[in-house]
C-alpha cells in the first residue's frame, strides 16, 4: 500500500492485499451430492427411497421428505409478503 506522509498508519492486519482463495481440493459428503452426471437430474437426489409425491426429489429417510413437502409444496405454509 502506498500511503502519504498525512495519512495515520495502516494497521497491519490490513496492509496484505491477498485474497483468500478455495481449497484446492473440498469433501463433499455423499448426502450433499445429487443427480446422475446428466442434465436432466441436476440437483435430484437420485438414491433416496422416499419419493416426494410432488416432485422428483428423493430422500434417504421419510422425515426428511416431510420437512421437505412442509417447506417446498404444503400450500399452507406459503405466504406472500
Amino acid at each position: 500500500l502506498k500511503r502519504r506522509s498525512r495519512d495515520p498508519p495502516v494497521p497491519t492486519q490490513f496492509q496484505s492485499r491477498s485474497r483468500p482463495t478455495m481449497p484446492e481440493t473440498m469433501e463433499i459428503t455423499a448426502a450433499a451430492k445429487s443427480g446422475d452426471g446428466t442434465v436432466v437430474n441436476v440437483g435430484i437426489k437420485m438414491e433416496g427411497s422416499h419419493q416426494c409425491p410432488d416432485c422428483r426429489q428423493k430422500f434417504e429417510s421419510d422425515k426428511a421428505k416431510q420437512l421437505h413437502w412442509k417447506f417446498i409444496h404444503d400450500p399452507n405454509r406459503h405466504q406472500e409478503d
